[in-house]
């Protein structure tokens, strides 16, 4: 990648960072979800808002880069050479992450709880039963999706095996109809599944029905954004303070309308401002923090550069060591205001480290 690409590695790193954000925060979050995997006595509102508003961006802005890059990669590389990379660093990560990692994340939920069986006990049974879950994995069972529809298309669209061309700047229409089009979907699916619903039952690919095909059109988004050599210096680049604008003024409307999910979460008026928030809020980010990265964090230093290779690691390590951290510190006396940050920093340095000293084994670098 050329020197001035590096601001979307960046953002990828920035983004897993959020992630890990997200899960300290529900640790600390007054309202809770009941099954979240640790819930700490110590809450607080504050937390509360930042799992609202992080849980919006973070996946769309992860599925964009993932299509932004993942065309690119099967031109070089052609179709075999494109799954057998897919392999050493989704489907292997995948496979043993929910075999291994998921299993020991969702026992926290009965351990930190009191309630809890052996382990063995509980990873030939519950799980597999009425606990099952891929844990963070879940992005990568879909990503796989998502990558077998491109190779698909790849085959059956010419245009697609064509090398990126030139483009003026989007018209404004672009985003009013992609947000419109991702908001009637979230809208609809919503007839039909309360906006926080996950599905388990088929096993393999757990997903949320309302965020689906959003996140299909993100990914087909990132694709189209190469196609049309965004973020060049010839193509388009999103303008910094009007997309910042509309990132803060749609995360209000957003929050105003997610609070009102609860208890008139089944009027149409309520669901459509939900949906509308929802999918102006995800886009704008998106385009803010492009615009942010580029102008002042398109750097390959040090710290960068070893943050960034380090971020695939701190995705797939991070939840472990999250939820014994937060499970840990359930005895400590203190405000969550403390104890976040100190799981924060931990395990986030703790994924990091470990991450680097595993790219140092022989093949499992090409895995990290």
């Amino acid at each position: 990648m050329n020197q001035r690409m590096f601001f979307l590695d960046n953002l990828r790193a920035i983004t897993i960072f959020f992630v890990v954000i997200l899960h300290v925060s529900l640790c600390y979050m007054k309202f809770a979800p009941q099954w979240w995997f640790v819930v700490d006595p110590q809450q607080s509102m504050f937390f509360t808002y930042a799992v609202m508003l992080i849980d919006v961006p973070i996946m769309a802005i992860m599925f964009f880069l993932a299509g932004y890059f993942a065309l690119p990669s099967l031109q070089k590389h052609s179709m075999s050479g494109f799954w057998a990379g897919k392999f050493k660093r989704i489907i292997i990560p995948w496979v043993l992450g929910v075999l291994f990692l998921s299993p020991p994340a969702m026992y926290m939920i009965l351990l930190s709880r009191g309630k809890a069986p052996s382990f063995m006990e509980f990873w030939s049974g519950p799980f597999w039963t009425t606990m099952y879950s891929q844990s963070v994995f879940w992005f990568l069972g879909l990503l796989t999706v998502f990558y077998l529809i491109l190779s698909g298309c790849y085959k059956s669209f010419p245009s697609l095996q064509s090398p990126p061309r030139m483009s003026r700047n989007p018209s404004p229409l672009l985003a009013v109809l992609f947000i419109a089009i991702s908001s009637g979907i979230f809208l609809g699916m919503n007839q039909f599944f309360p906006v926080d619903t996950w599905i388990t039952d088929y096993y393999l690919i757990v997903f949320q029905p309302l965020r689906l095909i959003v996140y299909l059109l993100y990914f087909w988004l990132g694709i189209l954004a190469w196609k049309r050599n965004w973020f060049t210096r010839q193509g388009y680049n999103p303008r910094l303070l009007p997309w910042s604008i509309v990132c803060v003024v749609s995360a209000v409307v957003y929050l105003t309308f997610k609070g009102m999910m609860h208890a008139r979460g089944t009027e149409l008026p309520i669901q459509l401002g939900n949906a509308l928030g929802f999918n102006v809020f995800a886009y704008s980010t998106l385009m803010a923090g492009v615009a942010l990265f580029k102008a002042f964090v398109n750097s390959s230093n040090d710290f960068w550069k070893s943050f960034s290779a380090c971020s695939y690691g701190l995705y797939i390590f991070h939840s472990l060591a999250v939820y014994y951290g937060a499970y840990y510190l359930l005895g400590m006396d203190a405000s969550p205001f403390i104890k976040a940050p100190i799981l924060l920093i931990g395990s986030t340095l703790v994924c990091w480290v470990l991450t680097v000293a595993l790219k140092k084994v022989k093949g499992v670098s090409s895995v990290l």
